[in-house]
């Protein structure tokens, strides 16, 4: 994960649920909020769909079905993002996922990520999930 957008991994439960947390990046020009939004919703999925390769595969965020934005502007509060599948499976898997800030939904779409082995081939480790990334969020002792 490189553009790391979240801030906090509140729960994973491997096959069910990934919760985060997140701010709205501070910017001092105007840009349209939505593809950040849309990539913290696809960080999100990815940490459940991670979970069913226990983190040692790549993965792509390879399709948006549908996307939702609702609201303008940049929202000033704290953003809780979900991620739900009701089918994960070995090779990737569609998610619905969702943004609120305490009063409201402010955007949803259905994501398509898809596992891979290596992004880098010869890499041994992941790309994806690598060691920094998984220590600083606990990620292990985060999931259920």
């Amino acid at each position: 994960m490189r553009w790391l957008l979240l801030d906090e991994i509140l729960k994973i439960e491997k096959g069910k649920i990934a919760q985060t947390r997140s701010h709205f990046p501070a910017a001092d020009c105007e840009f349209s909020p939505e593809p950040l939004l849309l990539e913290m919703m696809a960080q999100t999925a990815a940490l459940l769909l991670g979970a069913e390769s226990h983190y040692e595969k790549d993965l792509i965020f390879a399709k948006i079905e549908s996307a939702e934005f609702k609201g303008s502007g940049q929202p000033k509060e704290a953003l809780w993002i979900e991620a739900v599948s009701e089918e994960l499976r070995p090779e990737g898997a569609w998610l619905d996922c969702v943004i609120r800030t305490e009063c409201e939904e402010i955007a949803s779409a259905r994501l398509f990520l898809i596992h891979i082995d290596r992004l880098i081939p010869g890499q041994t480790n992941s790309v994806t999930f690598h060691e920094a990334f998984m220590n600083h969020f606990n990620v292990r002792e985060k999931l259920k």
